[in-house]
């Protein structure tokens, strides 16, 4: 569960102690939300979800990731040596490819020219963790997670899904730019599926969707430091501070969970 191929980034650690968004599931308002910053940031990303390890068991604990509850399998695992690893289970990011060259942390050195296209990006929710160190997989790891010169600010393992919305695949690796945004942000040119894609990975037979569970804070180093939490089940007491899973779910991303419509941040209200 914690390999890293050669050619992508699998991780599953985190912690943290989550701070909540307080937003009901079907209200939003322009206090609410901050601003997307103004700069984006530089990275670099692998991909992961095709190769046997689910977008439905991150260590951050949000459980099974619906088509229905934005942004849907856009989903990132990040690198625990990045500084947006803190606190980052559940945060959104836009996200763009680069065409430019990168090196991994061997130095290997990679061309880019992977991008569709450069202007067009998505939106990424973090559910999981790309540990750098991780002894049954150490070489692959600590090529991609450990936060190397050319990962920019952050690394991260995006879902194969998101990732082939913005680049090919044949180099298993992409530079990138980001910034962090809303959950709800719609962006001005979004990214979409070119040509033949990956088979989805659906959530588990029986799986719940985030209002309908009940979720406990980890104390433990995985919850101390990246905001990892554990679902309780239906006869579980619970063992700790409790959050509703309509209020884990940051911005009111999940009202498609009920088939409503989502109300986005946009660019155009970005530029108010």
């Amino acid at each position: 569960m914690y390999r890293v191929s050669d050619a992508t980034c699998t991780g599953r650690v985190c912690g943290g102690e989550h701070r909540i968004a307080r937003v009901g599931p079907a209200r939003r308002t322009h206090t609410t939300y901050a601003r997307p910053t103004p700069t984006p940031q530089k990275g670099r990303s692998t991909y992961y979800g095709a190769d046997g390890y689910s977008i439905h068991k991150g260590s951050c604990g949000l459980g099974a990731q619906f088509d229905s509850v934005y942004p849907g399998h856009d989903v990132i695992a990040i690198s625990d040596k990045s500084a947006e690893f803190v606190d980052s289970c559940g945060a959104c990011y836009e996200v763009r490819c680069r065409d430019e060259a990168y090196t991994d942390g061997y130095g290997h050195q990679y061309d880019g020219q992977v991008c569709h296209n450069t202007t067009e990006s998505l939106v990424v929710r973090v559910v999981d963790a790309c540990p750098c160190q991780y002894a049954a997989n150490a070489y692959s790891n600590k090529r991609w997670c450990c936060q190397d010169a050319d990962a920019g600010d952050m690394h991260v393992d995006m879902s194969v899904w998101a990732f082939e919305k913005l680049a090919t695949k044949n180099k298993g690796s992409m530079a990138l730019s980001y910034r962090p945004v809303p959950c709800n942000y719609a962006p001005r040119y979004p990214a979409y599926a070119r040509g033949e894609v990956t088979r989805k990975d659906d959530p588990p037979r029986g799986a719940r969707k985030p209002h309908e569970l009940t979720f406990v804070k980890r104390t433990d180093e995985k919850g101390l430091i990246q905001g990892s939490v554990n679902r309780i089940g239906k006869d579980e007491d619970p063992w700790g501070e409790t959050i509703p899973g309509w209020l884990l779910y940051r911005d009111g991303t999940f009202n498609g969970s009920w088939g409503s419509a989502i109300e986005f941040l946009g660019a155009e209200e970005e530029e108010e």
